[in-house]
C-alpha cells in the first residue's frame, strides 16, 4: 500500500486547509466567525488513518461517475454493481479509494491519479487532476479536470460535509437555492426522469429557508431519504449556506449544472467522525456536478461522456465570510 500523506496550506487571513493522499480528502478546513474566531467547517474522522475505510465518502472526490449508474451498465459497458444491480460513485474501489500524487506549491495542493483502463468496468486510461487552492479573498478553489486515450464517461463531485457553527445539526442553517426545480426519485434513489417544480414545496430554497424546515417536514420523498439527497438544477451558478449563530456565509458558484444536496442522513454515533459529526443531519453536502444517471435521460441531462481529444473541467469555488 502506499504511503499516506498529509498536507496543510494557509492564506495570509489565517484561513487553513489540510488535506491527505488517499482519496484527495480534506481534513480540514477552517474560516473565521463574525468575531474573527477560526474553527473547522467541515466534519473530519478522528484519525488520518480512518479516511481508508471511507463508507460515507469524507471530504473525497467521488468518481469516476458520483451517484448511480443503473443497473451499472452504460452503452453496453458494464462497470461494478457496488450497489447490486447498480453501479454507484464509482465503483467498490473508485478514484476515492486510490493514492494520489499530492504536490503543494504555494497556497495550492495537486493531487493526480491515472485510473487505468478497466478500473471499475470503466473504458480508458484517464489522468486526473484536483487542485485545492485557498486564496487570500478567503476563496477555496476546487478545480477537477480528465483526459481520456479512450471514449469514456466521467463526473466527478465533491464530498465535504460542512457544519459552519460546529453545532450537533444544521436545522437552523439558511440555505439558499435558485434551483425551479428537483428530480424525482424512485425507491432506489435513481432520477426517474421527471423534473419537479420546488414551487410551494419543501424543496424551494429560491428565498432562503433554515435546512430544518425541509428535512422535518412531512413530504414523503424527503421522509423516504431520511432528508435531503436529492439533484437541483441550477438556475444560477451560486448557492449560499449562512449559520446564523456564528455569522459564517459560504457562497458555492460553480460551473456544474446540478447541486446535489444531502444532509448526512445516514450518520450515526458509531461514525468514527469529530464529536458534532457523530448523528444525522449533523453537516449538509453541496456537491457540484452533471445530473446522476446521466446516460440514461439524455432529453434533461448534459452528456457526461469523455472523448480523447477533450477536456473534461469542473471548478467550484467556496467562497467564505461573514454577516
Amino acid at each position: 500500500m502506499s504511503q499516506l500523506r498529509e498536507a496543510t496550506i494557509e492564506n495570509k487571513n489565517g484561513m487553513r486547509l489540510s488535506a491527505i493522499s488517499y482519496g484527495c480528502a480534506m481534513t480540514e478546513l477552517t474560516a473565521p466567525d463574525r468575531d474573527g474566531n477560526m474553527d473547522s467547517v467541515i466534519l473530519k474522522y478522528d484519525s488520518p488513518e480512518q479516511y481508508l475505510e471511507n463508507p460515507v465518502y469524507l471530504g473525497s472526490v467521488v468518481g469516476r461517475i458520483a451517484g448511480r449508474i443503473r443497473n451499472a451498465e452504460i452503452d453496453g459497458v458494464a462497470l461494478t454493481p457496488s450497489e447490486a444491480p447498480h453501479h454507484i460513485h464509482g465503483g467498490d474501489d473508485g478514484i476515492t479509494a486510490r493514492h494520489w500524487d499530492m504536490n503543494v506549491e504555494g497556497q495550492a495542493i495537486t493531487f493526480t491519479y491515472l485510473s487505468p483502463d478497466g478500473e471499475e468496468g470503466y473504458p480508458g486510461n484517464v489522468t486526473f487532476k484536483v487542485v485545492y487552492e485557498l486564496t487570500d479573498d478567503n476563496e477555496l478553489v476546487v478545480t477537477m479536470t480528465a483526459q481520456t486515450d479512450k471514449r469514456t464517461w466521467v463526473n466527478l463531485n465533491h464530498h465535504n460535509y460542512f457544519n459552519l457553527g460546529g453545532r450537533p445539526t444544521i436545522h437552523d442553517h439558511v440555505l439558499t437555492l435558485p434551483a425551479d426545480h428537483v428530480a424525482k426519485l424512485d425507491d432506489e434513489s435513481l432520477p426517474t426522469g421527471e423534473l419537479l417544480e420546488v414551487k410551494a414545496t419543501p424543496f424551494d430554497f429560491r428565498n432562503g429557508k433554515p435546512v430544518g424546515e425541509a428535512i422535518t417536514s412531512e413530504d414523503e420523498a424527503i421522509v423516504k431519504a431520511g432528508g435531503l439527497d436529492h439533484p437541483f438544477l441550477l438556475k444560477e451558478r451560486v448557492t449560499r449556506l449562512h449559520d446564523p449563530v456564528s455569522g459564517r456565509v459560504m457562497d458555492v458558484e460553480t460551473n456544474q449544472p446540478v447541486m446535489v444536496v444531502y444532509t448526512a442522513n445516514f450518520l450515526s454515533e458509531e461514525t468514527p467522525v469529530t464529536l458534532e459529526g457523530r448523528q444525522k443531519h449533523s453537516a449538509i453536502c453541496l456537491e457540484a456536478q452533471a445530473f446522476p444517471d446521466a446516460p440514461n435521460h439524455p432529453d434533461i441531462a448534459t452528456s457526461i461522456e469523455l472523448k480523447p481529444e477533450e477536456l473534461y473541467h469542473s471548478r467550484t469555488v467556496y467562497r467564505f465570510g461573514v454577516e
